[in-house]
């Protein structure tokens, strides 16, 4: 399967605790392979296999995570 790479800004992201809460969220996705988050310029990068995630579902489960403190689960 083909890799993909999404890049966005997340600008929610205030402190470090919101850096743990991004990472756990993109922990957790199945087909997440890789990942980056940068708090300074508020920058994720994320690598994903196939054609079942998308740059509006990663950013939803980032966000949510973020805001609740909480993983959401995505159904795929």
């Amino acid at each position: 399967m083909r890799n993909h790479t999404i890049k966005f800004k997340q600008e929610n992201i205030l402190c470090h605790r919101c850096v743990i809460n991004a990472v756990k969220a993109l922990s957790q996705i199945k087909y997440v392979q890789g990942f980056n988050v940068d708090i300074d310029s508020k920058i994720i990068q994320v690598i994903y296999e196939g054609n079942r995630m998308s740059k509006e579902i990663i950013r939803e489960a980032v966000n949510y995570s973020i805001i609740s403190g909480k993983t959401k689960l995505i159904s795929y």
